[in-house]
């Protein structure tokens, strides 16, 4: 049976619900020291459906797509919900077309890089024939001989392009981040301990992480971080 509103408008519509999924951080271990507290947990496998933020940048071809949108009379604000952006960043795209006809290009992030003059890769050449010592150190011995800074990213890159240094992999281009990351839900946990003061007394704080959904399925506050403590916080997460 439907009920209906005191004014007699109609049935009454469900309070909506936050579909986030919450955790509690409150365990039956550590009961007194912490109230209870509900926190919305933002995953990488989108289940916060409702939240509105931007998890991926915008490339040339979504640049592209927007203007096409805007020209075809499709209104700002649906383009900006859709691509999860301000009304303002469509404008920032859509006013140098209209003035230029040409479509925006995202500019490469990050600093360019410094040209190596002639005399600088002179003094680190001489430099090294003299010590035969790596970057970082021919940087301070430049430095201390010669007053003169030179970055030992610099260096290392003159030493390499004349074949007195190894490649380092550390020195090469970032790698694509390759996510590992389970594809079920409680077939792999991560936890760990962190000790941190509560009421001027030390106390231990462990907490379990399902790798899939990176979902918080229990923790527990100890004042010593045991074997016994940890395995009775995982038994509790098994029994959620």
């Amino acid at each position: 049976m439907n009920r209906k509103n005191p004014s007699g408008a109609g049935p009454a519509r469900k309070a909506r619900t936050d579909r986030r999924r919450s955790v509690p951080l409150q365990s039956k271990i550590g009961r007194e020291n912490f109230p209870a507290i509900w926190l919305p947990v933002l995953s990488r496998n989108h289940l916060t459906s409702d939240v509105n933020t931007d998890l991926s940048n915008l490339s040339n071809g979504a640049i592209q797509r927007i203007i096409q949108q805007c020209v075809n009379d499709k209104p700002v604000v649906e383009i900006a919900r859709y691509f999860q952006i301000t009304r303002q960043r469509v404008y920032q795209f859509i006013n140098p077309f209209r003035e230029s006809g040409e479509y925006p290009v995202l500019r490469q992030s990050g600093r360019k890089s410094q040209a190596i003059d002639d005399r600088a890769e002179e003094l680190i050449l001489a430099t090294y024939q003299s010590n035969n010592i790596g970057p970082i150190h021919l940087e301070k011995k430049i430095e201390e001989t010669h007053g003169i800074h030179i970055p030992h990213n610099r260096i290392y890159r003159v030493l390499l392009n004349h074949g007195l240094v190894e490649i380092n992999m550390k020195k090469r281009q970032q790698r694509k981040y390759v996510r590992y990351e389970h594809t079920h839900s409680m077939s792999m946990g991560q936890g760990d301990w962190k000790e941190f003061e509560l009421k001027g007394s030390k106390k231990w704080l462990i907490a379990f992480m399902d790798d899939s959904s990176r979902l918080i399925t229990c923790y527990g506050v100890f004042d010593s971080p045991t074997t016994e403590n940890t395995l009775t916080v995982l038994n509790q997460g098994f029994q959620m």
